[in-house]
């Protein structure tokens, strides 16, 4: 039985979906996948860079892998092959940002150390945490938390596993 992923994208770019639909695409054969594309109805006006969106995601989804993918990027080509084999509860990688690498390890999970590409986290993990609406940096407040609240679920990979902004 494959086990359930659920990606999610908060959408202001639509014309991005049907490149971001190819890439993900390949994650059907190892992965009981949902693509979850919450669009950006202005419904919460003091919502920025889609976290009123995530937080709409999470209410819907209640187990698996969470990965939060935005309307600005596709996936890493070997990203369902590497997510596949994690057994822990949690997962951070190094992203691809072109011209450099992004890195990960322990001390590197906190505010501007870590973007949301970077990791896949089980709901359960999660729990009830979400992302605050008004600060573009709640990604990184967002992983902070989850991380601090359970570290020893985590695992890391020294190795890029997704990239930075890449249909921009």
């Amino acid at each position: 039985i494959l086990d359930s992923l659920t990606i999610v994208t908060p959408c202001s770019r639509p014309q991005n979906l049907p490149a971001m639909a190819e890439s993900i695409k390949p994650g059907r054969s190892l992965f009981d996948l949902v693509w979850l594309v919450v669009f950006d109805n202005k419904e919460c006006e003091e919502s920025k860079v889609g976290n009123y969106q995530r937080n709409c995601a999470l209410e819907a989804i209640t187990d698996g892998w969470v990965y939060f993918l935005d309307d600005d990027t596709t996936i890493h080509p070997q990203f369902f092959a590497e997510l596949a084999e994690v057994k822990s509860g949690a997962v951070a990688f190094e992203q691809d940002l072109g011209t450099w690498v992004r890195k990960v390890a322990p001390s590197e999970m906190k505010v501007c150390k870590i973007d949301m590409g970077q990791v896949a986290i089980r709901r359960d993990v999660i729990g009830d945490i979400r992302f605050a609406l008004g600060i573009y940096e709640a990604d990184g407040i967002f992983i902070q938390a989850v991380y601090g609240n359970n570290p020893e679920a985590w695992s890391f990979i020294e190795k890029p596993l997704c990239y930075y902004n890449k249909l921009r």
